[in-house]
């Protein structure tokens, strides 16, 4: 009979598998939506889309390496520890792209053009992306993985673009706030990183428990 991490476990492996299908899907549409309307908003949420599989590929490498081996990992194993540090990695990347590309939306004065496909993606991932985020942070607590929770943060902040890019078609094409977009983009920087801090601290917090176990 299963214990109750196991069953956890399984439960949060089989939300990352989701998890990795919707964001490839995501990520996919978005780009061709980008290319079509020549979209810097859309881009930027095509490349978002991408780190965020990244992160999910990670933890579903991660996730099941625990159930075949049956070992437990906490925070201070070092495929927990590894995988928070490549999750806070992307994390970083993500709020450097962010950053970039509003700051590049900002300069340009350029209010977001998307086209009915990318609208389409873009209310879907508004609604998918935050319970992912909510189910991966879930999880994330009841397994002790600050590599999941970095990953909750991860779709947290890709439903977050979401919003703000279908707030900003909106407010451009009503009142042509073209700046609403980026500004609202860069209010999320301050989450990611801190988020991803967090991540790179279970790391080296980890890594230094080990080496007092190793002296």
């Amino acid at each position: 009979m299963p214990s109750l991490r196991e069953k956890r476990l399984r439960g949060a492996l089989e939300l990352e598998l989701f998890s990795v299908g919707w964001i490839t899907c995501e990520a996919v549409f978005s780009a061709i939506a980008a290319y079509r309307a020549g979209s810097l908003a859309l881009s930027a949420f095509s490349v978002d889309s991408a780190i965020e599989l990244v992160s999910g590929m990670l933890l579903v490498v991660r996730l099941y390496a625990e159930i075949h081996t049956g070992a437990s990992m906490d925070r201070r194993h070092p495929l927990e520890r590894w995988t928070s540090a490549f999750v806070a990695l992307c994390l970083f990347a993500l709020a450097a792209y962010v950053a970039v590309k509003s700051g590049q939306a900002i300069r340009l004065q350029t209010g977001p053009s998307v086209t009915w496909l990318g609208l389409a993606v873009a209310l879907a991932s508004s609604v998918i992306t935050p319970w992912l985020a909510v189910e991966k942070l879930r999880y994330g607590q009841l397994l002790d993985s600050p590599a999941l929770c970095g990953d909750a943060m991860c779709s947290f902040t890709c439903g977050y673009m979401s919003w703000t890019l279908l707030a900003g078609v909106a407010c451009n094409d009503m009142f042509h706030w073209w700046w609403v977009d980026p500004l609202a983009a860069c209010g999320i920087l301050y989450f990611v990183v801190k988020e991803a801090w967090e991540s790179m601290d279970a790391f080296i917090s980890g890594e230094g428990h080990t080496h007092s176990h190793s002296h």
